[in-house]
């Protein structure tokens, strides 16, 4: 079925010397009126409904033209000289494509909204986060974030049709919005879904010294070179100690009949409870769940609890990992 919004209406145009766009005669020898059609109507759909006025006027409607179906409201303004066709729905997706192409050739989509396209994150920020050339000057857009900063060219590419920076960078810049903790958990994310490597993390980040965030993003790549299983055993320390709970001993020796000798992160030989401490899902291989998995079955039939704690829940809700650890120990001594 022919949209009622894009059927009508449709002239090719020429520019003449004075730069002022006319119409001409639907008789161009160029691309018929229904290929022309057919064609707008297909790049209406990759951008979610979203035109530029410069992608209608290449497809041959005149500037009446426009302007009569947005007086109509068969297309509504999304932008400074951007449209959204009325039968397409306002999503994240069309105020993405919105704030693209409103912002010029020069614009790329970063940050969180970057994160977003590329699927690292499930749900878009509030606002459109977009980076345009220091020397460009784009008045203020209802949700746009604009940073004036230049993307160099080893640091962006294109996805779905949208400049973007690459995935390296995207995962560093919204890490770094995000913060250490919720940053920590994409980056994490990232790296255990083989969307990012290391050697690419920090290939980005060695390329863009001082810039705002540096000092973030190279915590989170301590982090990430495994950084966050010593820094959550340290915090274990300080937590058990902050709370009074004695008794334990850190990376102490326990001898299992048919076994051997293992290590446990965190010891309470009395009561035989052991707190194992994980840092980032990343870490978690398949050989370390391989070899965990008949150590903790060995200390399981010698009479031991196996409790284990991460990163995420030692930085988010230590409560919660404490109330565990007193409840465990507490029924052992009553055994």
């Amino acid at each position: 079925m022919t949209d009622p919004a894009l059927s009508a209406e449709f002239v090719t145009e020429v520019v003449d010397g004075e730069g002022a766009v006319r119409p001409v005669a639907a008789s161009n020898p160029g691309v018929s009126t229904s290929e022309q059609r057919s064609r707008f109507r297909r790049q209406v759909r990759r951008q979610a409904g979203v035109v530029s006025l410069a992608q209608a006027r290449a497809a041959g409607l005149s500037d009446d033209a426009v302007g009569r179906r947005v007086a109509s409201r068969a297309w509504w303004s999304a932008g400074p000289r951007v449209y959204r066709v009325g039968e397409h729905d306002d999503t994240p997706t069309s105020r993405t494509w919105a704030a693209m192409l409103s912002l010029g050739d020069d614009a790329v989509l970063v940050g969180r909204s970057a994160a977003w396209w590329w699927g690292f994150l499930d749900v878009a920020p509030a606002q459109v986060e977009v980076a345009v050339g220091r020397d460009h000057q784009p008045r203020p857009r209802p949700g746009v974030r604009v940073l004036r900063a230049e993307v160099a060219p080893a640091d962006r590419t294109s996805l779905n049709g949208l400049r973007i920076t690459t995935r390296a960078v995207t995962v560093l810049d919204a890490a770094v919005c995000l913060g250490l903790e919720d940053g920590s958990r994409l980056v994490d994310r990232a790296l255990l879904r083989r969307r990012v490597d290391l050697a690419a993390l920090h290939a980005a980040h060695e390329r863009r010294p001082g810039r705002h965030g540096a000092v973030r993003a190279q915590r989170l790549l301590a982090l990430a070179d495994g950084g966050a299983r010593s820094e959550a055993e340290r915090r274990t320390h300080r937590l058990l100690r902050g709370a009074g709970i004695t008794g334990w001993g850190a990376n102490a020796e326990i001898v299992l009949p048919g076994f051997g000798p293992v290590l446990g992160d965190l010891v309470f030989a009395a009561e035989k409870v052991v707190v194992e401490i994980d840092g980032w899902a990343y870490h978690r291989d398949l050989r370390a769940f391989l070899r965990d998995g008949p150590r903790q079955s060995a200390l399981a039939a010698a009479g031991w609890v196996v409790l284990r704690t991460h990163w995420y829940e030692l930085h988010e809700d230590p409560d919660a990992f404490l109330g565990a650890l007193r409840r465990t120990l507490a029924g052992r001594r009553l055994r």
